[in-house]
């Protein structure tokens, strides 16, 4: 029922037919969103043989601010995908059609041939603020996360690097508390249920500034694991400072696999006096195990505890301005022990105030023969996207 009821709202918002009735209110409604037209092409390792695949993608996100101490928050996404490829991975809708969390808000409302569409419910909450105290209920996002590639501390909303399409990131069905006291210190308390117990996901965050840096510990259960974290963000000679890690532990011993791994990520970013923002990230993946190979698998999320499809991981990207209207950056990940390379260009470009071009790359060198990512080749993507 509650699946049914706000798929139709979404739906019928996108349709226009709720959007003045959530704009009356003045501030109290807020009703905002985008539609991207997505056009790519994929090419093989020697750049040849084109498939082509097209994506119209509508955002909405409708916030309902009730006082100063209450609001709701509902948001969600309808994508309608033509590729052919579609035809040679069925799993895929089903994959898509599948929603993690407790509530089921997600739907595949056309699956046939190279045709699939799709929406999804990805936050519905109510949040309860005081001067000190927030509590928030509902499909949300709950970012323990330091660095800004891998984040083995974000136990609940994993997502993947290489999805080109979904800047929010996937939320949570969750029970959010924080407590803030001092100066830039909290305690925060994170519980997502799971329809099997086991997978459930519970942890306990405490933060606290010392000496210029942001500090951070992590303890909790983790899908029948035991997990211990922390993170910290500084600065070292004007650069910044970040890192985090995180230790797990298996409740049950399982054969052959290794009860305890640890995966910790660190990295270093600075602004050059000539614009031009740099990072470099390195990532231990100690818990590695080579995920399912499908193609389509390397823009799904993996889990914290396997955060990358290698042991080790080690990231540059730059970004620059060129002019107001016209911004610029690429990033490459190396990942050596699977013998492959990653390199992410992109051009983003304002036509209008509301109205943007960007393109975007996705280029795969290397990989161990038969591997998921030795059959990935490139990927190239033209989008317009128009915000409101």
């Amino acid at each position: 029922m509650i699946r049914t009821a706000f798929l139709s709202i979404l739906l019928l918002l996108a349709s226009g037919q709720l959007s003045a009735q959530y704009l009356e209110g003045g501030a109290t409604h807020q009703l905002s969103g985008y539609l991207r037209e997505m056009g790519g092409v994929r090419l093989n390792n020697d750049f040849s043989d084109p498939q082509f695949d097209n994506l119209l993608h509508l955002r909405l996100n409708y916030r309902w601010n009730m006082n100063n101490r209450y609001s709701f928050v509902a948001e969600g996404r309808s994508r309608l995908f033509y590729n052919p490829m579609l035809s040679d991975y069925p799993f895929f809708g089903d994959m898509l059609d599948e929603d993690p969390g407790v509530m089921d808000l997600s739907r595949v409302w056309m699956n046939r041939g190279a045709w699939l569409g799709h929406s999804m419910v990805d936050r519905l909450y109510l949040d309860y603020t005081t001067e000190k105290w927030r509590f928030r209920v509902g499909r949300q996002r709950i970012n323990w996360g330091v660095t800004m590639v891998s984040n083995p501390n974000d136990l609940f909303n994993s997502y993947s690097f290489f999805d080109l399409d979904y800047p929010e990131r996937p939320g949570a069905d969750a029970v959010r508390v924080q407590y803030h006291f001092g100066f830039a210190s909290r305690i925060e308390l994170g519980y997502a249920p799971a329809r099997v117990a086991r997978e459930s996901t519970a942890a306990l965050l405490y933060s606290l500034n010392h000496k210029g840096y942001d500090l951070q510990t992590v303890a909790g259960y983790y899908r029948n694991r035991l997990v211990l974290g922390m993170g910290w963000a500084g600065s070292i000679g004007g650069a910044g400072f970040k890192g985090e890690g995180s230790w797990f532990h298996d409740l049950e011993e399982r054969p052959g696999v290794n009860r305890s791994n640890l995966v910790l990520s660190t990295g270093i970013d600075y602004m050059f006096g000539n614009g031009i923002f740099a990072l470099l990230e390195l990532l231990y993946n100690g818990g590695y195990g080579r995920a399912e190979e499908q193609l389509m698998m390397l823009t799904q999320p993996l889990r914290p505890d396997n955060i990358m499809f290698s042991k080790y991981a080690v990231t540059l990207s730059g970004d620059y301005t060129f002019t107001s209207l016209l911004q610029g950056g690429l990033s490459a990940m190396m990942l050596p022990d699977a013998d492959a390379m990653i390199v992410m260009p992109r051009l983003t470009c304002s036509l209008l105030t509301d109205l943007d071009l960007e393109w975007m790359a996705q280029i795969v060198a290397g990989g161990e023969k038969g591997s998921l990512l030795a059959q990935a080749g490139s990927y190239w993507l033209l989008s317009l996207k128009y915000s409101y």
